[in-house]
């Protein structure tokens, strides 16, 4: 039970430090006036030292100049939460995060202290969902009265240039080549290639939308999944076009053309609006800091220090936030790339919901599913928050299928970016027979067996007709189950649950038409739903205290998801369109075969 007079009693950590030093202070007068020399100048000296600690680790490198520059540099994978242990965080200092990035962005917006913002954008790491959140922050920044600069430092794809249109200038490189292809999506088709190493992929999937086992089972797309891929295109195409015609002021037809100009130039650019003035980072400097101290520009690590140090006192509502990235697995992690661990995962999840102080959970998703097993207990524990009164709000990012929409479904609401990849309901199963290419390289197997379906999962042989139609009876039952699920948490009929289902994976806005989620945005918006389910007063704060795994202090695996993935699966990944950070798992998934809750990850 909260007890109100303990949530109005709230002291900053300045009046406690404070209070520190004053009681070290008198212990160490009175020592002295004691003549306890010793003491009382160890007191003294310990007072002195806390002051000074206090504010060369904290006041001072969270200072920033009246006229600041903050300089945001966009390169290389974004995670959604640079998570780890304190090791992991002192080895990972330029690590990026989508967290930190909101943070800055939304504080540098009210900042009195900030007059600028620029963005240096190179090739970056992220979905096309990502990219429309931090083009909306950008948006944002500008629309409170701060000037937001971009600058393209490298060839740029829409990706990036949607990124680069949230800004009210774009300047890019005279050599820069902007890559407008338009949008285009599909997979890898790899079951002639296993025929030519003489191995067998035994693949069931349902339903017919399921393109996850397309993969290994066709040379092509199945008509229902390139169905569902058009649509996906179209919806993508009509978000480019409305963001960027609408930053750029250009009319939506000219904006479709320009999407799909080809390969063009940064005087293209120019002539054509696309962006501002063709320059160099230093050009933009020179114009901020002509007499080059190199004072006004502010990091986005040091610009992160200022923030915190000067983020709103007193007692506010505490949200919890909990994250959940990559593929979702269960039993032994793997040793390197992001992952979602069920059994990790539900933990944070009751830990939160078991914090008095915690009034509502934010969760966000972004997954491709993995594990049925570990997504159902991510499921399970979301409703047991529910269950001790905490609303649980979802909030997905580039992905959230199939798994990833299963750890959703029971949530009190789910919100999606618009183009967020969900839906995806639907099971998958795999298994790989390699007894022929084990053969051909003189490899043998023989078996004891109590019954003829003893060895049904050995990779020595393919599973005979009956031992696949039993199985596809028990995926069935699994599929049945999902439905059902999404039925409860979305109050729908067995019939509109089906409709919607059947595996076929949906746009952030298809989801929000068929009722799949309750709104387009970000987490901001997760995070005002969370508060009006909780009842917080509109005239109350919040804090938004994230809730993750708990790590020994010297752990560090996994810390760098993207580094620590080996070369080869790094290519592996690529070749496959699996983001590289995600690849140990999903490979791993399918090495192990069974039953998946997967979904196709796509990216523009």
């Amino acid at each position: 039970m909260k007890n109100p007079f303990i949530e109005r009693l709230w002291i900053s950590r300045e009046v406690r430090l404070a209070i520190i030093v004053a009681i070290l202070f008198a212990v160490g007068v009175v020592a002295c006036a004691a003549g306890d020399w010793k003491a009382g100048i160890t007191a003294l000296g310990i007072a002195a030292a806390i002051i000074a600690a206090f504010y060369f680790a904290v006041v001072r490198p969270a200072q920033i100049p009246h006229d600041a520059v903050l300089i945001v540099r966009l390169a290389g994978p974004i995670e959604e939460d640079v998570t780890g242990s304190p090791l992991d965080q002192i080895m990972r200092r330029g690590a990026q995060s989508l967290d930190h990035l909101r943070h800055a962005f939304e504080s540098a917006a009210i900042d009195k202290n900030v007059r600028a913002i620029v963005v240096e954008i190179a090739s970056f790491g992220a979905g096309l969902a990502t990219a429309h959140e931090i083009h909306r922050l950008m948006r944002a920044a500008q629309a409170s009265g701060k000037r937001v600069i971009a600058l393209l430092r490298d060839d740029a794809g829409l990706r990036e240039y949607l990124v680069a249109a949230g800004a009210g200038e774009i300047v890019a490189n005279p050599d820069t080549m902007l890559t407008m292809l338009g949008v285009a999506t599909g997979g890898v088709f790899l079951k002639n290639a296993l025929n030519k190493l003489k191995i067998q992929a035994q693949t069931l999937q349902w339903k017919e939308y399921k393109g996850a086992a397309e993969t290994l089972a066709r040379d092509t797309m199945s008509p229902a999944v390139r169905e569902s891929m058009e649509a996906i295109v179209a919806d993508w195409e009509k978000i480019l076009v409305e963001t960027i015609s609408s930053a750029r002021k250009l009319a939506p037809e000219r904006a479709r053309e320009l999407i799909a100009a080809g390969f063009v130039s940064a005087k293209f650019a120019v002539e054509n609006h696309l962006i501002d003035r063709e320059g160099y980072i230093e050009d933009i400097r020179a114009e901020f800091d002509p007499e080059s101290k190199h004072k006004v520009f502010v990091s986005l690590a040091r610009y992160r220090r200022h923030a915190i140090f000067t983020r709103e006192r007193g007692p506010r509502a505490r949200i919890a936030l909990v994250h959940a990235s990559g593929p979702v697995i269960s039993g032994e992690a793997p040793a390197a790339g992001e992952f979602i661990s069920g059994v990790a995962t539900a933990a944070q999840i009751d830990r939160a919901s078991r914090d008095e102080r915690v009034s509502a959970i934010v969760f966000r998703v972004n997954s491709p599913g993995g594990s049925a097993v570990g997504s159902d207990l991510v499921w399970r524990a979301v409703r047991e928050a529910q269950g001790r009164g905490k609303p649980v709000v979802v909030s997905m990012g580039d992905v959230a299928g199939s798994g990833g929409y299963y750890v959703a479904a029971g949530a009190d609401a789910i919100v999606a970016e618009p183009a967020t990849i969900t839906g995806s309901i639907g099971v998958v199963y795999a298994k790989f027979n390699l007894g022929n290419l084990l053969s051909e390289l003189g490899v043998h197997f023989d078996f004891v067996k109590s019954a003829p379906i003893s060895d049904a999962m050995s990779m020595a042989r393919a599973m005979t007709d009956a031992e696949l139609a039993q199985l596809n009876e028990t995926v069935g039952h699994l599929y049945s189950a999902f439905t059902a699920k999404v039925a409860q948490g979305r109050r729908f009929s067995p019939e509109q649950a089906e409709a919607v289902a059947k595996g076929r994976i949906w746009s952030g806005l298809a989801a929000k038409e068929r009722g799949l989620i309750d709104e387009v945005g970000g987490l901001s918006t997760a995070v005002a739903i969370a508060r009006d389910r909780a009842h917080i007063a509109a005239d109350r704060r919040h804090q938004l205290v994230t809730y993750r795994a708990q790590r020994r202090w010297l752990d560090f695996r996994g810390g760098n998801a993207e580094a620590s993935t080996p070369w080869a699966i790094r290519a592996t990944a690529a070749a496959l369109g699996i983001p590289s950070r995600w690849a140990p798992a999903m490979l791993e998934l399918l090495i192990r075969g069974g039953v998946m809750l997967l979904c196709p990850f796509i990216e523009l």
